[in-house]
């Protein structure tokens, strides 16, 4: 990576009247798998909807129950013990899902609600809908989260809501660093703005904007714009801009997230992913 500029904005240089964003989350949603551990994802999540005053929304993603080869020839009378047996396995799944999310409610003080998913629902974006955020956690390359397949990229590409892909084994509780990948789209824009309630009561905010000569839109002075903007909901913010020198924009973006320590990265949603 080369050219490296930054330039720090705190506002315009005449006196400027900085209010706080309107805005807030007042009701998030997140998406608890049954087939994985969830603490990290609940975590982030209550505190979230405690920093935010926010009702929050548990969705339950039922699984698939585990079959033993045995149960496979199961006939006749039998077939009704392998049913009950799976019943049982998946209340108990579900049990206990429930009961750390009720805790971490309890914990941060929040008001709160549970709603099961089942894994044949094509009716995960419903879920959403209604909400200000949704949180679900990324599944790891080697395995596929419970529910409807594509339920991730449907949720993203289609649900018109911000979404917050919570990383594998993430560790992460509060949003204070944010990198902000920034070309001017509208996918960008669209991103920006679902992310105010966020970078306003972030502590670091750094946009970063990645060969801007190969988008339109910038102006003179690429990411001074957005810039401005973002100052003026009283965003403390620094402009970053690099040249890819022809490699692959998703994986700098991540890594110039990791050597900014962010919590989280803003950026658009396309038809097919950047960051694979």
């Amino acid at each position: 990576m080369s050219d490296q500029l930054s330039t720090a904005y705190t506002g315009d240089e005449a006196a400027v009247v900085v209010e706080p964003y309107k805005a807030a989350l007042r009701e998030i949603v997140v998406f608890v798998d049954g087939r994985t551990g969830t603490s990290g994802i609940l975590e982030f999540a209550g505190v979230l909807a405690q920093e935010h005053g926010a009702h929050l929304i548990g969705v339950f993603i039922q699984p698939e129950p585990a079959v033993t080869p045995s149960e496979t020839f199961a006939r006749g009378t039998g077939i009704l013990g392998v049913i009950e047996s799976h019943r049982a396995q998946l209340e108990g799944i579900e049990a206990s899902h429930r009961a750390r999310f009720a805790d971490i409610a309890r914990a941060q003080g929040i008001r709160s609600e549970w709603r099961v998913l089942s894994s044949s629902s094509n009716d995960g974006a419903e879920h959403v809908h209604y909400a200000d955020l949704a949180v679900i956690a990324r599944a790891n390359a080697a395995s596929q989260m419970a529910g409807p397949a594509g339920l991730v990229e449907s949720l993203v590409l289609t649900s018109g809501r911000p979404i917050i892909m919570f990383p594998p084994h993430g560790a992460v509780s509060r949003v204070r660093r944010v990198v902000v990948g920034w070309n001017a789209r509208r996918e960008a824009i669209r991103a920006v703005g679902d992310a105010l309630p966020l970078l306003t009561r972030a502590e670091a905010v750094e946009v970063l904007v990645v060969d801007p000569q190969r988008h339109p839109g910038h102006g003179e002075e690429p990411g001074a714009d957005i810039a401005r903007h973002l100052a003026r909901h009283g965003v403390q913010l620094e402009v970053r801009r690099l040249s890819s020198g022809g490699g692959d924009v998703g994986h700098i973006l991540l890594s110039r997230a990791a050597d900014f320590g962010a919590d989280l990265l803003v950026m658009g949603a396309y038809g097919h992913s950047h960051l694979s």
